[in-house]
């Protein structure tokens, strides 16, 4: 298999928004973002030559807020825990990766 020379994180999403009114834009995580980290750390370990995966480190889970509207509940955020609780570097990783929105730069403005 041949791997790639570079790697690409493209934009998540551009939106030009037209609007006499309030407007609220957001950005959730759900169960494909779980599937998409997962999938990056897998790979990174198969890089390496580990045998281990994703799921051997971490623990993952969707953040819901409960007390949405309507009853329903709203996914705020994706949670990754480390499986060693003592471990100072999961605890890192695990943070990183809770926070991935956070590597990017978010700007708007007024055109």
């Amino acid at each position: 298999m041949k791997l790639p020379t570079k790697c690409i994180i493209n934009i998540h999403s551009f939106v030009d928004l037209i609007t006499n009114s309030s407007s609220e834009i957001f950005v959730c995580a759900s169960d494909k973002t779980i599937t998409a980290v997962k999938s990056i750390i897998n790979n990174v370990l198969l890089l390496g030559g580990s045998k281990i995966t994703a799921d051997d480190l971490f623990e993952f889970a969707l953040e819901k807020d409960e007390e949405s509207y309507g009853g329903d509940y709203e996914v705020i955020g994706m949670i990754v825990k480390p499986k060693d609780a003592d471990s100072e570097l999961g605890k890192v990783a695990a943070k990183l990766l809770s926070n991935l929105t956070g590597l990017f730069e978010i700007d708007s403005q007024y055109n």
